[in-house]
């Protein structure tokens, strides 16, 4: 075998080797949770519901990221864990009070990171200046963000 030859044997033989460990070292794709994580927001929504019709305010708090949002009709942004511990509370106290909603669509993105649930809710409070119950109904947005088991 010729010189050049030989030197092109060894390059081609350098790069198999080199792509055999490219491939070899490509980490595997993440495992899909995609079901699992929808079936996870889907069963939580409905024990949700369940801690409301309770007022266990620290159950229904449990569930919120310690920098979530929640955005009440008729009521000022609650932010943060302490406001809506402070805001559940509020509600429980209304003697009228009832909260029940349900999911209509649950989506959780390819990557498992976030999902939301849109839905529909009915809300009983008492009127402030009426003292009388009212009903409100609406639909609500809720985006869940995958985080750590151990927060």
């Amino acid at each position: 075998m010729d010189h050049l030859a030989e030197l092109r044997y060894r390059t081609a033989l350098f790069l198999l080797t080199l792509l055999a460990l490219y491939a070899g070292c490509t980490p595997p794709p993440p495992r899909d949770t995609h079901d699992a994580d929808v079936r996870t927001i889907t069963e939580g929504e409905v024990l949700w519901v369940r801690d409301w019709s309770t007022r266990d305010a620290e159950r229904i708090v449990a569930r919120y990221a310690d920098d979530a949002t929640v955005l009440a009709p008729n009521m000022a942004p609650a932010t943060g864990r302490e406001a809506i511990r402070e805001m559940v509370r509020q509600f429980a106290r209304d003697g009228n009070f009832a909260f029940s909603f349900e999911a209509a669509r649950v989506e959780v993105a390819r990557s498992g990171d976030l999902g939301f649930v849109l839905g529909s809710y009915t809300l009983v409070a008492t009127d402030l200046g009426t003292k009388k119950p009212v009903t409100d109904q609406g639909t609500y947005l809720r985006v869940y963000r995958k985080q750590l088991e151990d927060r």
